[in-house]
């Protein structure tokens, strides 16, 4: 076999010393502009945290773009990107164009290499939770994401190379039956990989095969390495499943269970729970992991059950605070009565005894009213307490 010097070129990405970087106000559709500015200030902080980034403090650049015309710090077309990032004499230059499609935010951004005046890394980004997130998550990912996936500018200043990537990193390229040296991201001389079939290939994943190059002259290539087997686990429950039972993912998705089953396969890794039309699911979360069997022991109970139980507890709650109300009536009519007997004053002495005896009756009372109102009072506590627990069934 013939022995082939392949030339080829590997570019780490390393920072070795600080790098300047300005950062337009965002531009934007369906989002306000106090919106944009907002979420400009927040990327730049997020830029702050990376020790080898000096951003440009925004009042310099506003003063700067302000003196050559600009009515404010943004652009909304590649050239006006090019000329901005020359004029601020900075090494790199960040735009974004946040766009808002219903519920989701649809960010792209560019990074721009100011003295060659190329675009070195464009990104899409899409975020679909509030505002609020966009604010925190949302801008701490995309500033990984633009700084993270730089492409070296050795490939657009020399135009025979072309570059590798890969997601994960840290592929191997196969160019014929010659393995080069290396793993993504690299750079390879086009003559090299022009004519020949290439293969990306990882340990756990799937080879990709690349049989020529883009015809469009792309010096950038970037592939999603497949896994070769799917993260995957199962879940048996202790028995079988009634109808109407489904198996919910974290996103929302349902996968329906027939009904008398009593395993699920093929469940990809994460978190799931059962869920119900006709059932309240006591013990209805599980979770999956890769190459592993998950024992699931869910009791059901039907919703029209837990509602009925619901409805006999508050009955009896009701019952209890009527009676416990009757006694605290009773209690004041004894003290009432016993103050009106003792109020009637009479010189005669049998009615005097006859008095006294009356009020004692009605006196020994009291405390037998105080006990049994007092009995009555944990039943009707226990009777609550059951039925907020149904409700809470029924609501979760």
């Amino acid at each position: 076999m013939k022995n082939l010097i392949l030339s080829l070129c590997f570019t780490s990405l390393v920072f070795s010393q600080d790098h300047s970087v300005a950062v337009l106000d965002f531009s934007g559709e369906n989002i306000h502009q106090d919106e944009l500015i907002q979420l400009s200030a927040v990327f730049r902080t997020e830029l702050l945290r990376m020790d080898t980034l000096r951003v440009m403090d925004y009042d310099d650049m506003s003063k700067i773009l302000l003196d050559y015309g600009y009515k404010t710090p943004t652009c909304g077309s590649i050239e006006c990107n090019i000329v901005s990032s020359i004029l601020l004499d900075q090494e790199w230059l960040i735009t974004a164009h946040v766009s808002k499609i219903g519920d989701v935010f649809l960010i792209e951004a560019r990074l721009i290499d100011s003295q060659a005046g190329r675009v070195i890394n464009a990104v899409s980004y899409d975020f679909e939770q509030s505002i609020e997130g966009l604010y925190t998550r949302g801008m701490h990912n995309l500033s990984e994401l633009i700084m993270s996936k730089r492409i070296p500018l050795e490939v657009h200043q020399r135009q025979n190379l072309v570059y590798f990537k890969t997601n994960p990193s840290s592929a191997k390229v196969r160019v014929g039956k010659d393995t080069l040296n290396g793993q993504t991201p690299l750079a390879i001389d086009r003559v090299v990989v022009e004519s020949r079939p290439i293969i990306l290939f990882k340990d756990g994943y799937q080879p990709f095969k690349i049989n020529q190059l883009p015809e469009d002259n792309s010096d950038v290539i970037f592939v999603d390495l497949m896994l070769k087997t799917p993260k995957e686990g199962s879940v048996v429950f202790n028995k079988p499943i009634p109808a109407d039972v489904v198996i919910v993912e974290m996103d929302g998705n349902q996968l329906l269970i027939e009904e008398g089953d009593t395993r699920y396969d093929r469940l990809p890794v994460g978190y799931y729970k059962l869920d119900s039309e006709l059932y309240v699911i006591r013990n209805n979360e599980f979770r999956i992991q890769h190459r592993r069997t998950t024992k699931s022991s869910p009791t059901f109970f039907p919703k029209r059950e837990i509602q009925l139980k619901s409805e006999f507890f508050l009955k009896r709650r009701n019952l209890y605070l009527k009676i416990i109300g009757g006694g605290l009536l009773y209690r004041s009519f004894l003290t009432g009565y016993s103050s009106y007997i003792y109020s009637q004053y009479s010189t005669n002495a049998d009615k005097a005894d006859e008095r006294h005896r009356r009020i004692d009756n009605l006196d020994s009372q009291k405390p037998i009213i105080d006990v049994l109102s007092t009995a009555i009072v944990f039943p009707a506590i226990y009777y609550q307490a059951k039925h907020l627990e149904m409700e809470r069934w029924l609501k979760n």
